[in-house]
Order: structure tokens, then C-alpha cells, then sequence
């Protein structure tokens, strides 16, 4: 196919799945008087499996967002990627020979239900990341604190002695998989299952109410909030709208008073015409790619060229013109699964990939592969015939799958689509890919300030690490970069790796996303944020004109 005529069956399936969706209505709400009462309702395309940002299960956008609304970390990440303390007393004491940190905490801090934020709650924190009786989503960190060593100082102070010098320190305690938990009321419990269904008590500017599941979720604010400021409004309900022309239509007929949402082309232009609403695309931390499952027939070792005939065939800079340029002229493709593009550290390492169909195709058949009667290659009795996961209901991975599939087929390869939601697909099918479940997949990742979280991507034994992938020599730079202080030497270690898995192809990264947020006029203090804190990171500053 090509791109101008893919472009054009673009635009067509574009305008079925916009003709398709406008059946259904919404019937104007007052959003004034809803306001005036102190209620805000937000729109979300993605709802939570549960509200636990620390186990497994609830290693989602979703939970991350709403959870960081009700739990603190230490500190925050701002949408300039800066660290800022949050529960912290000023930036922390660090010294060398042990490698220390000695945090204290604000005195004023207090959980909802009064009781003081203390340095037992960074012990307990600890102790609960590294309990293996516990589905801890990402230990890396928390395993380089000696816990012996380790000590409470004073009521408000932590002195925290790390095995060796951990130069991703900051990032341990900076998101949702970071905050900081009450001791006083998870002591003794089984942390699996206990907040599943809500956090019961919280540190930060709102608490949480009820879940009304596959419908809305409603905090309200926290009067024994501890912070500088409160948020302007009494309760923040989150509705859950999976279909983006749905959110359109909720927006339009004042059913919701702000949008967050994976943007989608026509998403953004319809919002674009709204009266009375304000609205921010921005590029930011989260970036696309899909993995390889190199422990499946036809992708593993033996069959690296295939690998690498996928991505030869993936025309990338046209991917981006059409699925991103609309929203964002400015994108390019990503070419590193370590740093984003806006990043000073980042090298494209992948931009040895460039599209060359053709070059594909004779790869293939210099390792001996011969075509069917389908026009689909067979490689060693194994036909290059796979599929291709990714969250069902998000159009724009669906417009995405279209595209590759289509290029794929040029090259003599067959795509099928694997759908789940997204609860499931990452609770369920991603950490199946040991097993086989997948073959390609494809998601985002929100990069945080410090790259250290992505990196159990990547690592042979890393929490994260699916698809069979395993490089001593990534290994060793990883785990080198994870010890060096200087910044500079640290990335230079981290963008080495990086060109090790360019070869090897692990993954393969396509761009990175923008990030959407629409607003009433009558919310001031509104303000994307494009790290994995989300769009209510300043949630507290939010107010009602």
C-alpha cells in the first residue's frame, strides 16, 4: 500500500469509527450549578483494576494518577521532569562511604485521620517492598537499601543506608510505586488485597470515597490535608469513558468538566471547537513501542533476522506523520528504549532501522525463507505469521495496528490482532509472554525523570522483562549505571546499552506520545503534566472561578 493510499483508507476508517460512535447522546447537564456546588467531574479513558499503585495489578496509568491524588511519595516530579520534595523537609542530607540518605519529613505532615506522617512509615514502606510474601510490582530499588544499616533517627528523620552508591536514589521514592504507606493501618494486613477496592487512609489533598465499577469514582477533599494549599472544590468524581468520541459528547453536553485521555486525531479536533473549554497537547515521557517475545517460535535467536526484517519494514517516519503529526507537526520517531526525544541524554540508536521493504524482504530470503501461496514467508517450516497484542478500546493503537499490519503484509508477514482490556492485558496476558501468550507487543511507557524504572524492561531477571530477553553485556552497563554518581558517565553507560539492544531488538520504539488534557474555563489552576505523576499532579491548586 502506498502512503498516500493508506493515508487515505486512514481517513476512512476514521470516519466510520466517528459515524459509528455518534449514535449514542448525552443530555446537557447544568455544569455551572454543578460547579457552584463544589463538585468537579473528570473524564477518564482508562479505569483502574484496583487502587494498590504498589503490587502488580495495580501497575497501571490509571491507578498511578488517581492514587497519587490520596498517597504522597517523598517527593513529586514536575512537568519540567524536575524533583520536587513533597513530604520532605527541603532536599535530604546525602553523604558517601556508606552511600547514605537521611530524610526528614515536613512536621506538619499527618495521615487523613490525623495521626503524623513518621519516619516508621518510610520504615514500614521499605519493609513492605522488599516482603516477598507481597506482589511488589518493582523491588530494584528498594533491594539496594541495607535495611540493618537503616535507621530511625527521630520521630520526623530516616537514615537510609544503601549497599552500595545507587545513583537512581531519587526515583525510589518520587511516584505512585514509591508513596509512602500508613503503618498504623496496614500493620499485620495482607497488603495483596487490602486496598483493592479503595485506600482508607490518605496523605494527600483528597481521600478516597467510593467505586461504582465500570462507572465513576469519587474522592473528596481531605480536611486534615496538611499542605500549603486545598483544592477549591468539595468531591472529584472520575468517570470512566472508554470511547473517545464519547468523551467528546460528554464534554460538549456538560456531563464532564474536564477530559484526560490518550489523544486521538479526531479527538483533538473535536475538542479544538468546543466553546467554553480549554484544552493542551504536549509531548512528554510516555513512549510507544512494541516488544519482541524472543522465546516464541519465529522470534527467537534463531530467527533474528526476522527481527530485524520487522523492523526494516515499519515505515516510522510516515507512522508519525499520520498517527501523531495532526496533533503534535513536530514529532519524530523514537529511536532509543532508554531516553525520549526531549531528553539532553538521548542517542537514537534505532535509527540504524530506516524503511527499506525491499532490503526486508532480501534479508528474509538470504536466511532461506520461501513465500507461500498467501504471499506469507516461511522461515525453517515456521511461517512468519504472528500476533499482535495491544488494550482494546484505545482507536488510536487500533488505526496503528492497521498501518504495520498493512506494512508487514508488503514484506510477506502476517499480523493478527490480540485484544484485551487493559485490566487484563497487563494483569493477566503481559506477564504471560514467558509462557508464550504474546508475540508482539505493543504499549507505552511514562518515562519518569530518571530512566532507572524502565530499565527492569531490559535486565535478564527484571521485574518487567516478558519477552524472554536476556544480554549479560546490557546487564553489566545497567548495573554499572545503577552505581555511577557522575550524570555524564551514567548516561554514556545507559546509551552503550541502549546500541547493544538496537541490535538485538527487544523492542522496538515508535514515537513519543503526546499528552492531552481538556478543561471548563471556570477550572483555573489546570496543568498536563507529561510524567507518569499524570494530570492531577498539583490536583490541590486546582480551583472554581
Amino acid at each position: 500500500m502506498s502512503g498516500s493510499r493508506r493515508k487515505q483508507a486512514l481517513g476512512l476508517l476514521l470516519g466510520f469509527l466517528m459515524l459509528a460512535s455518534s449514535c449514542s447522546a448525552l443530555t446537557p447537564t447544568d455544569r455551572g450549578t454543578r460547579l457552584e456546588n463544589g463538585t468537579v467531574v473528570v473524564g477518564l479513558a482508562q479505569e483502574p483494576a484496583i487502587m494498590n499503585p504498589w503490587v502488580s495489578e495495580g501497575n497501571l496509568q490509571a491507578t498511578h494518577s488517581l492514587s497519587l491524588m490520596v498517597l504522597y511519595p517523598l517527593w513529586r516530579l514536575t512537568p519540567d521532569f524536575e524533583y520536587e520534595p513533597l513530604l520532605l523537609d527541603g532536599e535530604p542530607e546525602v553523604s558517601e562511604d556508606p552511600f547514605t540518605v537521611t530524610y526528614r519529613l515536613k512536621e506538619e505532615a499527618t495521615w487523613s485521620d490525623g495521626v503524623p506522617i513518621t519516619a516508621e512509615d518510610i520504615r514500614f514502606t521499605l519493609e513492605t517492598c522488599l516482603n516477598e510474601d507481597f506482589a511488589i510490582a518493582v523491588r530494584a530499588g528498594c533491594q539496594m537499601v541495607d535495611m540493618e544499616a537503616s535507621e530511625i533517627v527521630d520521630d520526623k528523620t530516616f537514615r537510609m543506608v544503601f549497599k552500595e552508591p545507587y545513583a537512581p536514589w531519587r526515583s525510589l521514592f518520587s511516584n505512585a510505586a514509591g508513596s509512602i504507606l500508613p503503618a498504623h493501618e496496614l500493620e499485620g494486613e495482607d497488603f495483596d488485597e487490602v486496598w483493592d477496592d479503595g485506600i482508607t487512609v490518605s496523605s494527600g489533598p483528597l481521600k478516597f470515597e467510593s467505586w461504582n465499577r465500570g462507572q465513576q469514582m469519587t474522592l473528596t477533599r481531605n480536611e486534615n490535608f496538611w499542605g500549603e494549599s486545598q483544592p477549591g472544590f468539595e468531591r472529584f468524581v472520575l468517570r470512566f469513558i472508554e470511547d473517545s468520541s464519547v468523551q467528546v459528547q460528554a464534554l460538549r453536553g456538560a456531563e464532564i468538566d474536564a477530559l484526560s485521555s490518550q489523544p486521538q486525531i479526531d479527538l483533538v479536533d473535536q475538542v479544538e471547537d468546543l466553546d467554553g473549554i480549554d484544552y493542551e497537547v504536549t509531548s512528554g515521557g510516555v513512549w510507544e513501542f512494541f516488544e519482541f517475545n524472543h522465546g516464541v517460535e519465529g522470534l527467537g535467536e534463531d530467527h533474528a533476522f526476522v527481527r530485524e526484517a520487522i523492523a526494516m519494514g515499519i515505515n516510522r517516519e510516515e507512522l508519525v506523520d499520520v498517527l501523531i503529526g495532526p496533533m503534535n507537526p513536530e514529532a519524530e520517531p523514537l529511536q532509543s528504549i532508554i531516553y525520549v526525544n526531549d531528553q539532553p541524554e538521548y542517542e537514537p540508536a534505532f535509527d540504524q532501522w530506516s524503511f527499506d521493504p525491499e532490503g526486508a524482504r532480501a534479508l528474509l530470503e538470504e536466511n532461506g525463507c520461501v513465500t507461500g501461496d498467501d504471499g506469507i514467508y516461511v522461515c525453517d517450516g515456521v511461517r512468519l505469521s504472528f500476533d499482535y497484542a495491544y488494550t482494546s478500546g484505545n482507536e488510536l493503537r487500533e488505526l496503528q495496528f492497521v498501518i504495520i499490519q498493512a506494512y508487514m503484509k508488503d514484506i510477506g508477514i502476517a499480523l493478527s490482532s490480540q485484544t484485551q482490556d487493559p485490566a487484563s492485558f497487563f494483569g493477566d496476558l503481559w506477564p504471560s509472554g514467558t509462557d508464550g501468550a504474546w508475540e508482539l507487543f505493543n504499549q507505552a511507557w511514562l518515562n519518569t525523570a530518571d530512566p532507572n524504572p524502565a530499565l527492569e524492561f531490559w535486565v535478564c531477571d527484571g521485574a518487567m522483562n516478558f519477552r524472554s530477553y536476556c544480554n549479560e553485556e546490557v546487564d553489566r552497563l545497567i548495573a554499572a549505571s545503577r552505581t555511577e554518581l557522575d550524570p555524564q558517565r551514567r548516561a554514556a553507560l545507559l546509551n552503550e546499552a541502549d546500541e547493544i539492544m538496537a541490535d538485538d531488538l527487544p523492542a522496538l520504539p515508535l514515537y513519543q506520545s503526546p499528552v492531552f488534557l481538556a478543561w471548563a474555563r471556570q477550572i483555573e489552576g489546570a496543568q498536563p503534566n507529561p510524567t507518569d505523576w499524570g494530570h492531577f499532579w498539583n490536583v490541590e491548586e486546582w480551583g472554581l472561578r
